[in-house]
């Protein structure tokens, strides 16, 4: 048998061998829970980007459509808005006018756009035909009919 001073000795030191241990596992615990937290966030902002990504990409295209030459000709001539044929210049060196000012007229030769392209967007928004909820046939909508245009974006 061992002696018991011996036995006393070794006690504190298993003690601080179990708590080093245990205090070992539980830092390992807290580091694995730190990390998947991180990794879950990162996942997140991840899904983010990509929303915003694709939301920026719809934007650009809006932007690129609503500037097209096609769609300011459009916006124009729903304003009123004819092309000048007489272009007069100002001249800033010496502010002078170089050519002479004359109104635009609206006229059957001027060009206009005759093509219909499905891409563009519509500045107005179209009204909703509804039908009142207490007629007992329901309304048939009209049918829209597709003239040749270019196909829309497959992207929306």
């Amino acid at each position: 048998m061992k002696p018991l001073n011996q036995t006393r000795a070794r006690g504190p030191l298993v003690m601080i061998v179990v708590m080093g241990l245990l205090a070992i596992s539980v830092l390992h615990l807290l580091l694995t829970i730190m990390t998947s937290q991180s990794v879950y966030e990162l996942s997140d902002l991840k899904r983010e980007k990509r929303e915003l990504d694709t939301t920026s990409q719809i934007i650009a295209e809006e932007v690129a459509s609503l500037s097209s030459q096609q769609n300011l000709l459009n916006t124009a001539a729903k304003l009123g808005m004819v092309a000048n044929s007489n272009p007069v210049f100002l001249r800033l060196d010496d502010q002078s006018v170089l050519g002479e000012p004359k109104p635009a007229r609206s006229s059957a030769s001027q060009s206009r756009n005759l093509v219909a392209n499905s891409a563009m967007i519509d500045t107005k928004p179209a009204k909703a035909q509804t039908a009142p909820a207490s007629q007992a046939q329901p309304q048939a909508l009209p049918q829209v009919t597709s003239v040749s245009a270019i196909p829309a974006s497959p992207t929306r």
